[in-house]
């Protein structure tokens, strides 16, 4: 039932970036074609484009976050022991959250700042926009909390402990061979001129 409702939120959400995409990119053609045909253009188009922007950014980085493929450099976890390994996930999740929650107070402190003051570009609250921050603050903040939860019981496999979308360590190896091998050619043929 669990990975049932994780499915349909994660397929809800691409779906949310979809809309997103296909709205901005429907709105900007048909703005770009009226102004250029007949001289007259939606007046909500770009307000709403930034809108959108907006929300699929933040929706899409929760994308990101649920399938450990935000950029990281993690070719020196890789080579540390597995308790060192969970010690580093640990504190990264501690920051992690505490960024997070930094980022809920502010959105929130902004949104019902704004509640009441219109967008003379979207005829919407501003609070709309600072409500897509709250959303990833809280989706992001209970996955972290998750996924620290996880470590501290025992439950997370040594596999999960590199976070990032980087290289696999036998890639890592390889890449950084060729170019020590690249680097050693260069030099001999400087050496040799």
């Amino acid at each position: 039932m669990a990975h049932t409702l994780k499915t349909f939120y994660l397929r809800l959400l691409e779906w949310m970036v979809i809309f997103s995409l296909t709205s901005i990119l429907i709105l900007v053609t048909a703005n770009v074609f009226l102004r250029y045909v007949f001289n007259s253009g939606i007046f909500l188009s770009d307000g709403m484009s930034g809108l959108l922007f907006a929300w699929m950014t933040f929706i899409g980085s929760i994308l990101v976050l649920y399938d450990h493929e935000h950029i990281g450099v993690d070719m020196l976890v890789r080579r540390l022991p597995v308790l060192l390994r969970r010690l580093c996930f640990g504190l990264i999740h501690i920051i992690m959250i505490y960024a997070t929650w930094l980022l809920l107070t502010g959105s929130w402190t902004q949104m019902m700042i704004n509640l009441h003051v219109y967008s003379p570009a979207t005829r919407l609250p501003i609070a709309v926009l600072y409500a897509a921050g709250v959303l990833f603050a809280v989706a992001s903040g209970l996955f972290l909390v998750t996924q620290l939860a996880l470590l501290l019981t025992g439950r997370l496999n040594d596999a999960d402990l590199v976070v990032s979308a980087g290289e696999d360590e036998a890639e890592a190896d390889r890449v950084a061979t060729d170019l020590g091998n690249k680097t050693h050619l260069t030099v001999a043929k400087v050496g040799s001129k």
